[in-house]
């Protein structure tokens, strides 16, 4: 009797409520959702209904769905896409009177409430398929009482009153779950029965395949099919007898669907897992970096949790730069070449025709460190690499490849009562600075950093290199301006430099790293649009002259072990820091520019993989990439620099003072004029080797820790 006496409540309750409904209660969703578009007076009745989450879609530069990100993976159809089959399925089941209640099947209801007698038991509850709407979306109050069960009805009265049964069908099939992390009609069926390649996975969707997911959806868990099959048959037999039942089917045809085998695996075809490159694209969603100009997060919310919400509830497309041709070509070459050790590396390849990001790749896969070397951390010494950006700086103020400076050791006061000693891979004599770049000659390229600006112990020429560094795309924000900055003691990563580097073969114009292209909310506006022109940080005859210069680091330099065979045009820096804690090849073709970094990313550990440079396994990986990506592509060679424009050459002496050159007959040229200041700290040249270990260390620098002689190759 007791049962009987709550239900009978129940319909009293509803019946009750229904007629005396004032009030507000709101309901809210998102664009091209029928409750969207809702906001009903329905009583003082403390309730939200929200629409679900709809996943967002990654796409390549193709256009090919690459993954999704989301809270829930769903993705929401229009009716009309929804097969009569499957949606027969589910009316027979859930609602076979759908089209003629007003929210409530009394009658339903009536038959419940007399099962619920003769069970004893408070089993069914005869809820319509508006009524689960409503529940499904309710934002507070889940307690299963009778206050709330009546609440929910008169909702659901009053909804029908407001919009029609096929919104009110099209989201409900959008929001109810039916296991394995598929949320939606669509999401099921690419969950259980479709191939990952399939662009409409509802479209096949059989007789047995329909009652299956009708049956999941009174209890996707209990019911999986996969853990469960002797359950989940049963229920689709019940689901196919009802069909009978209401006339939707034959039996002829119920019976031979029961004897469809069950699906024994569930597929992921569009919520892959994360990769490298995804989760970076993930980042730049949610996080508001303010050392990233333009960043797509920026129009997505102010905050981490609104962005949050747009991002993995909101339904966007997302197109990326991500070309899997490339990322293909990165990965081959970092497995096929990095061997097995404690150690790993890190390739980041952009295109230089618009700066998109095609592909990140690392030695370690992301279900084995989710830490991404190429964009995270404080960044790892760059060592000899960093040398372009004290040349981009010299040539910008009037030096010339032909510029000769002296490699002889150096020892150069910092302070008061310190000094910076520095003998390792200087070759001594006055290379010309084409030559000191292409066997990455120390000595003579801190001589050179000094002449740029030799007052303030030598900080205002480091400083300078630092700003050219912060013009051409590396994040400087942690910098200090010391001797040895030339040499790459600050910390960058592999995006950075790639970005960087890419200013040469675009003519001096930087364009910033793009993995974001676009993006587009749920009803097709576009709210990003990435920037398509760059900005220049060079001149164009500059650019081309460092281009020139870089050539002779692969043909006859520090990787021309490696890359002096290669048939097309390539110029870059190799990079390596004291004990070859960290190596680095940075180069480029007209086409891509690549950065590959090598190291341990536990932290500043020697190599135990015997003798490494940033000519050994970065450039071979670096090669073996570069060949691959550009096997297709047509032969490009570099712009030539035009000589004429170049002023005349000057000599770097050893105390970091430039001198001009003038011409004196046949005897060839003699130092004539004093080119810049004379440096206000007092210099102590030294001949032959100096200790490599500073009398007093340089000022530290923040990030990486600095090597204390400088850098190899």
């Amino acid at each position: 009797m007791k049962v009987f006496w709550f239900s009978l409540k129940l319909v009293l309750t509803i019946a009750v409520g229904a007629s005396a409904l004032a009030g507000s209660v709101a309901l809210l969703a998102p664009a091209g959702s029928s409750l969207g578009k809702t906001a009903t007076p329905l009583g003082k009745l403390d309730l939200t209904i929200n629409a679900p989450a709809a996943r967002s879609i990654v796409y390549d530069r193709f256009g090919n769905i690459i993954g999704s990100l989301s809270a829930e993976d769903r993705a929401p159809v229009k009716l009309k896409d929804v097969p009569k089959v499957l949606v027969d399925a589910v009316l027979s089941i859930e609602d076979r009177n759908f089209f003629e209640h007003h929210g409530v099947d009394w009658g339903g209801t009536a038959r419940a409430l007399f099962k619920n007698v003769d069970s004893g038991s408070i089993g069914q509850g005869g809820s319509t398929i508006t009524q689960q709407l409503v529940k499904n979306t309710l934002s507070t109050n889940r307690t299963r009482d009778l206050k709330t069960k009546a609440r929910e009805a008169i909702l659901a009265i009053r909804l029908e009153h407001e919009i029609s049964k096929n919104r009110i069908l099209e989201d409900y099939l959008n929001l109810v779950y039916f296991g394995n992390r598929a949320y939606g009609v669509r999401a099921a069926a690419e969950r259980y029965f479709t191939s990952p390649l399939d662009p409409n996975p509802l479209k096949k969707i059989t007789l047995p395949q329909a009652a299956l997911l009708a049956g999941l959806i009174q209890s996707p868990e209990a019911l999986n099919p996969i853990k469960h099959s002797d359950r989940a048959a049963r229920r689709r037999s019940e689901v196919l007898d009802a069909m009978v039942a209401n006339h939707k089917v034959t039996r002829k045809a119920a019976e031979a669907a029961k004897a469809v085998p069950l699906p024994t695996r569930v597929s992921y075809p569009v919520s892959s897992p994360l990769d490298y490159y995804k989760d970076e694209v993930r980042n730049r969603l949610l996080i508001d970096d303010p050392n990233i100009p333009n960043e797509p997060s920026e129009i997505l919310g102010s905050t981490t949790q609104t962005r949050a919400n747009a991002v993995l509830r909101g339904g966007l497309k997302i197109y990326t730069s991500y070309d899997p041709y490339v990322q293909l070509a990165a990965q081959s070459a970092m497995n096929e070449v990095l061997p097995k050790s404690e150690f790993t590396a890190s390739l980041v390849a952009i295109d230089n025709s618009d700066g998109g990001v095609r592909a990140i790749a690392n030695g370690r896969t992301f279900a084995e460190s989710q830490f991404n070397p190429a964009t995270e951390g404080l960044g790892r010494q760059a060592g000899s690499a960093f040398k372009v950006f004290t040349l981009a700086a010299a040539l910008s103020r009037g030096y010339t490849p032909n510029d000769s400076v002296s490699g002889s050791s150096i020892n150069w006061r910092t302070g008061p009562s310190s000094f910076y000693h520095l003998s390792g891979d200087c070759h001594g004599g006055t290379p010309s600075l084409s030559r000191a770049l292409a066997i990455s000659d120390n000595c003579a390229w801190v001589r050179t950093e000094l002449s740029l600006g030799p007052g303030n112990y030598g900080a205002d020429g480091a400083q300078r290199v630092i700003e050219m560094a912060k013009a051409m795309g590396i994040d400087t924000s942690r910098f200090d301006p010391v001797v040895s900055t030339t040499l790459g003691t600050n910390g960058v990563h592999p995006l950075e430099m790639a970005q960087a580097y890419s200013v040469f073969p675009n003519d001096g114009v930087l364009k910033r790293a793009t993995f974001i292209t676009k993006i587009v909310n749920a009803r097709g506006r576009v709210l990003y649009q990435s920037a398509a022109e760059g900005s220049r940080v060079l001149d164009a005859n500059i650019a081309r002259t460092e281009i020139e210069m870089m050539k002779g680091v692969v043909k006859s330099g520090t990787a021309s072990n490696t890359l002096g065979s290669m048939r097309r045009p390539a110029a870059g820096k190799t990079g390596t820091t004291d004990k070859s804690v960290d190596a680095w090849f940075v180069g480029f073709t007209p086409q891509f520019t690549a950065a590959v970094w090598m190291g341990n990313p536990e932290g500043e550990i020697p190599w135990s993989l015997g003798t490494v440079f940033g000519g050994t396994y970065p450039a071979r990986i670096w090669r073996a990439f570069m060949e691959r990506a550009t096997a297709d592509l047509p032969a490009l060679d570099f712009p030539p620099p035009d000589t004429a424009l170049l002023p005349r050459s000057s000599y770097i002496n050893e105390f970091g003072r430039r001198f001009a050159f003038r011409y004196s007959g046949s005897r060839g040229t003699t130092p004539s004029t004093l080119a810049t200041p004379a440096p206000t700290a007092a210099v102590t040249p030294t001949t032959g080797n100096a200790s490599p270990t500073p009398t007093q260390p340089a000022p530290p620098t923040t990030g990486a820790s600095p090597p204390t002689t400088g850098s190899g190759p």
